[in-house]
């Protein structure tokens, strides 16, 4: 899930703003079925009414609990935001590596990657709404703390190697065809509705085309040309 950062500085105001979450850890138990049950509440609500829109009373009032009681778990609304987009993304770069890190050659690699990004995003639609209409609301000390988690690298790197292996076309830019990739597979949650396809043909359909545009013509399954 790649996100364009926003070049131009907002004014104090805006900025003073920004979500500040990950300022501070708060000490919990991965295991912690009730932290499990306030992600899913607040990942539903934020996808649906907004960030800005739905209040931590709200998040309470459908969990069954007192606003007081969240706060075991955050230290403010800014950090469960942050929680909710860390969750998703991180877990999805971890997948994409993991997919990509499977065998072959670099452009077996990228389709088993693109195909599997796309059954998660499907599998995820809800944290990826939020993900891509809120990740702006982080503070930079939050943003920064997912940096390390780049879906653009991961695609880049691999288009990288696929050129200096002769499968993809050396004369495209390894960045524009990694955004390019990733537009087209992000912009899914934005139509995709359940019963449409199963997520799977999805992703063996998007794969096949990104990747389709990217091979050079010599290239031949399984090797070098």
């Amino acid at each position: 899930m790649a996100k364009a950062e926003v070049t131009a500085a907002g004014s104090p105001r805006q900025r003073s703003r920004k979500a500040v979450a990950g300022s501070r850890e708060v000490s919990r138990k991965p295991s912690d079925e009730r932290w499990k049950e306030i992600l899913e509440v607040s990942t539903r609500m934020f996808a649906d009414k907004g960030y800005a829109a739905t209040s931590l009373q709200q998040i309470a009032d459908d969990l069954g609990l007192l606003k007081g009681s969240l706060y075991y778990y955050i230290t403010s609304k800014d950090d469960l935001l942050y929680e909710v987009i860390r969750e998703v993304y991180v877990r999805g770069v971890e997948n994409f590596r993991a997919l990509a890190g499977r065998g072959g050659d670099a452009v077996e690699r990228l389709r088993r990657a693109v195909e599997g990004h796309v059954v998660y995003l499907i599998e995820h639609l809800a944290a990826t709404t939020v993900y891509l209409h809120e990740y702006e609301r982080l503070s930079e000390e939050a943003k920064a703390k997912l940096a390390e988690f780049d879906y653009v690298k991961e695609v880049r790197d691999l288009i990288v190697i696929g050129q200096d292996q002769g499968g993809f076309r050396r004369d495209l830019d390894p960045a524009l065809a990694a955004l390019s990739v990733l537009g087209s597979t992000n912009w899914i949650y934005r139509w995709y509705h359940a019963g449409a396809r199963a997520p799977e043909e999805i992703g063996r359909e998007f794969a096949d085309i990104a990747v389709r545009g990217l091979v050079a013509d010599e290239y031949q399954v399984g090797g070098n040309p």
